[in-house]
């Protein structure tokens, strides 16, 4: 048992319920976790937010290693262990959303890290893909670290961007 507060107002989060969630791998199976939905105690906010396990992203059924395997091209549609789940139509939709949300990644990585650790203002301003360089450091596993950095403090990754 931790602590947890509101990522959007910095109260404290209470317990409400828990939910069923469905986790798809590789190859068609499915499990299903119970997860944990929390209401912030502030009267003005009162938000809603799930406890993910890391091995889930947010709006995805899939786990967080197969999507990443996808986007870091390690698996793809011929591979025998995603012969059929996921399919290629989702294979390419995650391509797409990643794709479509990189530059929103990157900046809002960028902010917090500015926030959070008052790094320089010219890091802010540089062309330089920090979501780039944090995928090369931190290797297999990237995927959920960044989508808990982002959600925990706050962000948001958009499940269905604009573009």
């Amino acid at each position: 048992e931790e602590d947890t507060i509101c990522p959007v107002c910095g109260s404290p989060l209470c317990k409400r319920d828990r939910k069923l969630r469905v986790h798809k791998e590789a190859g068609g199976k499915k499990s299903w976790f119970a997860i944990n939905r929390l209401k912030c105690s502030n009267e003005h906010c009162r938000r809603l937010h799930n406890e993910l396990p890391d091995c889930m992203i947010p709006y995805k059924h899939y786990g967080s290693e197969i999507i990443e395997d996808v986007l870091d091209e390690v698996q793809g549609p011929d591979d025998l262990d995603t012969e059929d789940y996921p399919c290629e139509g989702t294979m390419n939709h995650w391509k797409w959303w990643f794709a479509h949300n990189e530059a929103n990644i990157n900046g809002q990585m960028k902010s917090m890290l500015h926030h959070l650790l008052d790094v320089n203002i010219e890091f802010l301003k540089s062309r330089e893909s920090l979501l780039r360089e944090l995928r090369k450091r931190i290797g297999p596993g990237w995927l959920s670290v960044v989508a808990r950095f982002i959600y925990n403090s706050g962000g948001r990754i958009e499940p269905y961007p604009e573009g």
